[in-house]
């Protein structure tokens, strides 16, 4: 392990900065526009700790550096993790861009390990319109001439272990950061706390597969898969790096993180169900034939009658799903209401999460976080 100046010091030349300029708190700039100057283009923020992996791991051969610069291309999406990140940095006080920097891009890694471990678990071979590392990975072995079993044993593996590699890679950036030490030991732990709870969301998750769908906990799995590391987490690490790691503010951060994080997910699954993949990028059969157990089936099961209820277990899991099967269950999910009252629990989380920020955090903060939670409740992507 390199020590922590150095290991600094690599991450911020790859990141096209010098070590530790000041951010200057520029009156003239909204929020928004402080925190893009504050982390320049997201793109770079987890190249500079992908880099730091390519010299750790260069000894053992071209193989990892092919795993690396896989990995390191499966970097993507909307960078709403270090956006949070640089966000709680900022309304806290801090003004090092390098360590802000530094976290946010630990955060991006934190996403891209779990989203890795996630397409192997599923078994999806695209993320972000393009092959993820599984896919790239499959059709290299079978360009090589591996048959089908092989070829899918090749890219299984580097999705598992690409997601590995990252989450190594988040954590030594942690402990790594430039800061004292006792912070980058907070940092970490706050890091290894959410990525537990992520798996243990993911297992329920999976889990939640053989059980009947009325049965299944889906507000559970979305405060554990997808509030812990996506919005709680990157708040807590950016007010950890600016020195705001007080009882009230952690408390603050985890109630606001936690309702605005199940809020997500549950816009996320209503847009698995109802969204356009024109639009998502994503089919909306994907989750029924995985036999997904969301909010929606949970409450139209419980409202359906015996022959609805008998369609939706008929074809939820089903690999054979047709989209005429996909529009019946969309149709009873709509008479019964349950999409209405999915819909209504977003507003009550988002509501829940508003009201969280503005009593316990900073003013900007708060007012960022709001906003976020306007444009959840109309998303489309």
């Amino acid at each position: 392990m390199l020590p922590a100046p150095v290991a600094a010091a690599a991450v911020a030349q790859d990141l096209g900065s010098p070590l530790a300029p000041a951010l200057g708190a520029d009156l003239g700039l909204d929020f928004g526009a402080r925190i893009d100057d504050a982390l320049g283009d997201p793109a770079h923020l987890a190249g500079g700790h992908w880099a730091e992996v390519g010299r750790r791991t260069a000894s053992a051969g071209p193989e990892m550096g092919d795993l690396v610069a896989a990995a390191r291309a499966a970097d993507g999406g909307k960078y709403l993790r270090p956006r949070l990140v640089a966000a709680a940095y900022l309304a806290h006080g801090g003004t090092d861009l390098a360590l802000v920097r530094h976290v946010a891009g630990a955060v991006q890694l934190v996403h891209l390990a779990l989203c890795a471990h996630d397409d192997v678990i599923d078994g999806d071979r695209v993320r972000h319109g393009r092959p993820n590392v599984i896919g790239r990975a499959e059709t290299d072995a079978t360009a090589a001439g591996l048959d089908h079993e092989a070829a899918r044993r090749q890219g299984e593996a580097s999705g598992i272990l690409s997601g590995d590699l990252a989450l190594n890679a988040a954590v030594l950036a942690l402990l790594t950061a430039p800061a004292p030490e006792p912070m980058r030991l907070r940092l970490a732990t706050a890091a290894l706390d959410a990525i537990e709870q992520a798996i243990a969301g993911e297992l329920l998750d999976v889990r939640s597969e053989t059980l009947p769908p009325e049965g299944s906990r889906p507000l559970v799995v979305a405060r554990l898969k997808t509030a812990s590391y996506s919005v709680t987490l990157p708040l807590q690490l950016g007010a950890i790096a600016a020195g705001a790691d007080d009882p009230a503010t952690t408390g603050a951060i985890e109630r606001v993180g936690t309702a605005l994080g199940i809020a997500y997910q549950l816009g996320d699954d209503d847009l698995g169900l109802f969204g356009s993949p024109e639009t998502t990028g994503k089919s909306v059969l994907s989750d029924l034939r995985d036999g997904k157990r969301t909010e929606h089936i949970r409450l139209a099961l419980e409202r359906a009658g015996a022959d609805d209820r008998s369609r939706i277990a008929r074809s939820l899991g089903s690999p054979d799903l047709t989209e005429e099967d996909a529009r019946r269950i969309r149709a009873i999910v709509t008479a019964t209401g349950a999409r209405a009252a999915v819909h209504d629990l977003v507003d009550a989380h988002l509501d829940r999460g508003i009201l969280g920020a503005r009593a316990g955090l900073p003013a900007p903060l708060a007012e960022f976080l709001a906003e976020l939670a306007r444009a959840l409740r109309h998303r489309t992507r």
